[in-house]
C-alpha cells in the first residue's frame, strides 16, 4: 500500500454544497433556519431543525432521498476511486455529520474507499428522529484551539493521524475556515489542496509562511482529480522501493535463457508467461530441443502434453502462474485506470488460460472488458490445450510484420472500427507490438517499453508512427505516465456541467450567501 494518507473535507470539497444547508433548503425549512441561526450554536441548531422536520412529518427516508440527489462534480467519484485503487489511505474530516456523510458516500458507491470518517455524530433515535451532536462537547471539554469552531479542531485530528501513521505523507483537501488549522499541521513532505477563492485558500495565501506543506489550489472536480492523482503518482515514484535483487537476478537469468527468441516480452507481468511455466516446471531442455522444429503455439501445446504425461496437473500450472513476478505498481495502475472509467483490453500472444489465471489471482480480471489472445482450454483428460489465435494454415492474416498466428494491428483496427472516435493508449514491448503502433491515430498514444523490441522499431521508424510516443522502463514509470495521459485526455474531453446543474449550484449559494462559504459553524 502506498504510504500516503489523503484527507478530504466533505462539504464543498467532495460535494458541491454545504450538506446541512442542502437538507434544510430541500425540505422547505430555510426561513425557520435563518430565524434561529443567531440564537444557538450550529450543531444545536441542526439538531433542532431535525426535530422541527420530524414534527412536520418528514421522515428519515425523506432526508435520505434529499441527500442522494446532492450535487457533485462528475470527476469527484472517479478521483476518489482512483486514489483508493492506488493504495492511498483515504479519510474524511468534516464538520457535517456522520449520517449525512455515510448516506451520500454509500449512495455514490464509495463508502468503502474511506478507512475513517471524523465528523459530528448523527443517529436516528427511537422515535425515528435524526439527532445531531457536536464532535467535541465544548461545554465540558473545550479543545482550546482559537482557529477552529468550538465543536471541532481539525488540526488536532490531523495530529492524531500523524502520530499513528508515522512517516506516511499526507495530502489534505479542503475549502473552509476550519481547514486552515490542519493545513498548519502538515509537514514539508505533505501537500495541501485548498479550493481556490474559498476561505481556506484565502487564509493560506495570507499566511503562506506559516504553511510548511506544498500548496496546490483547485477550482473544480476536474482539477481536483488531475492534481490529486499527479501528486499521488509523484509520491509513489519517490518512495516506491526498487525491485529486489533476487528479482533482478532472475530477470537476467531468464532473459539469457531465452534472449534469442522473438517472443512478446513483459508488459503487465515481468516475464514471458510461456517461458515461465516451462522453466518452473522443469521442461526447459526439452523446450529448447523442440523449438527449431515447430511453430510457437504448436510447441506450447506439445509442451503441455509432455508436462501432462509427466504427471503435472492443471493445479501445478496454476500455482506456477500465481507466483509470476510482477512490478508492485502494475496492479494499482490497472485498478486506477479502470476506476477512471477507461475501457481496458488485452492483446497478447500468450494464451487465455495463462492470462485469465494470473489476472484472477491478482484480483484485476474484472478490470478488463476483453482479452484477445490464443485460445487455451483444459480438455477431457485434464490436459491444457493451446491453439493459435488465427489458423494460419487455412486463413493466413497476410501481415508481414506480425507472427503468423496473430496480427495485433488487425485487432486494433477492429476495436477502432467499433469504438469510433474513442482515443487509445497502447502499451507493449515486443516485436508484435510494432504493427498496432502503426494503426494508432494522431490523437492516440503508444507506450513502448524502453530498450525492448517495440521501442527499437518505433525509434527506427518514428515517421511511420502517428501517435504520440511515451517510453517507460518499469512499473513505476508505466503507472505515472499512463495515469498522466488518462488525466490529460479526460481534461481535454470532459463535458461542461449542464445548465441545470449550474443553476442548482448558483441557487444553493445564493440562498446562503451571507454565511461563511464553507464554514458549518458561524463564530
Amino acid at each position: 500500500m502506498a504510504g500516503i494518507v489523503v484527507v478530504f473535507d466533505f462539504d464543498k470539497t467532495i460535494i458541491e454544497v454545504d450538506s446541512d444547508n442542502w437538507v434544510v433548503d430541500e425540505l422547505g425549512a430555510t426561513d425557520l433556519f435563518n430565524q434561529l441561526l443567531p440564537t444557538m450554536p450550529w450543531n444545536s441548531l441542526m439538531d433542532r431543525m431535525m426535530k422541527e422536520l420530524h414534527t412536520q412529518g418528514k421522515t428519515i427516508q425523506d432526508i435520505e432521498e434529499v441527500l442522494k440527489r446532492v450535487p457533485i462534480h462528475p470527476r469527484i467519484v472517479p478521483a476518489i476511486k482512483s486514489a483508493h485503487a492506488l493504495g492511498c489511505d483515504l479519510r474524511v474530516i468534516s464538520d457535517a455529520n456522520v449520517f449525512f456523510i455515510e448516506t451520500i458516500l454509500k449512495h455514490l458507491g464509495i463508502r468503502d474507499c474511506f478507512s475513517e470518517i471524523n465528523t459530528n455524530p448523527g443517529y436516528v433515535d427511537g422515535e425515528g428522529r435524526l439527532r445531531i451532536l457536536p464532535y467535541v462537547d465544548f461545554q465540558k471539554s473545550p479543545h482550546s484551539c482559537n482557529l477552529c469552531p468550538p465543536n471541532m479542531c481539525k488540526g488536532m485530528i490531523v495530529e492524531r493521524i500523524q502520530a499513528k501513521e508515522g512517516k506516511k505523507r499526507m495530502i489534505y483537501l479542503g475549502d473552509g475556515i476550519g481547514d486552515f488549522c490542519p493545513s498548519l499541521k502538515l509537514r514539508e513532505a505533505d501537500f495541501v489542496m485548498p479550493r481556490k477563492d474559498f476561505p481556506a485558500w484565502n487564509l493560506i495565501n495570507k499566511n503562506r509562511t506559516l504553511v510548511k506543506a506544498g500548496v496546490h489550489e483547485w477550482t473544480n472536480g476536474k482539477e481536483l482529480e488531475h492534481i490529486l492523482l499527479q501528486w499521488i503518482n509523484t509520491i509513489n515514484i519517490e518512495e516506491s522501493q526498487l525491485l529486489s535483487m533476487e528479482n533482478c537476478k532472475f530477470q537476467t537469468k531468464h532473459n539469457a535463457a531465452h534472449g534469442a527468441l522473438p517472443r512478446p516480452l513483459p508488459t503487465i507481468i515481468d516475464v514471458d508467461s510461456d517461458n515461465w511455466v516451462v522453466d518452473e516446471l522443469g521442461a526447459t531442455d526439452l523446450f529448447n530441443q523442440l523449438l527449431p522444429t515447430m511453430p510457437w503455439n504448436s510447441l506450447m501445446d506439445r509442451m503441455m502434453k509432455e508436462l501432462h504425461t509427466q504427471g503435472k496437473t492443471i493445479q501445478d500450472i496454476e500455482e506456477v502462474l500465481k507466483r509470476v513476478p510482477i512490478h508492485p505498481r502494475i496492479v494499482p495502475a490497472i485498478k486506477s485506470a479502470h476506476a477512471l472509467g477507461c475501457d481496458l483490453r488485452v492483446i497478447s500472444d500468450a494464451n487465455v488460460f495463462f492470462i485469465e489465471t494470473i489476472l484472477k489471482h491478482l484480483g484485476i480480471r474484472d478490470c478488463f472488458s476483453e482479452i484477445n489472445t490464443n485460445p487455451g482450454y483444459v480438455d477431457g483428460e485434464g490436459r491444457l490445450r493451446i491453439l493459435p489465435y488465427v489458423d494460419f494454415q487455412k486463413s493466413p492474416h497476410g501481415c508481414n510484420l506480425c507472427p503468423p498466428n496473430m496480427c495485433k494491428g488487425m485487432i486494433v483496427e477492429r476495436i477502432q472500427a467499433k469504438e469510433g472516435k474513442k482515443r487509445m493508449i497502447y502499451l507493449g514491448d515486443g516485436i508484435g507490438d510494432f504493427c498496432p503502433s502503426l494503426k494508432l491515430s494522431e490523437a492516440d498514444f503508444v507506450m513502448p517499453r524502453k530498450d525492448f523490441p517495440a521501442w527499437n522499431l518505433i525509434n527506427k521508424n518514428r515517421t511511420l508512427v502517428k501517435a504520440t510516443v511515451h517510453e517507460w522502463t518499469n512499473g513505476q514509470e508505466l503507472e505515472h505516465i499512463l495515469l498522466q495521459l488518462i488525466n490529460t485526455i479526460n481534461m481535454e474531453e470532459s463535458q461542461l456541467l449542464s445548465v441545470d446543474y449550474c443553476k442548482l449550484v448558483t441557487m444553493s449559494k445564493a440562498a446562503h450567501g451571507a454565511l461563511p462559504q464553507a464554514l458549518p459553524v458561524p463564530y
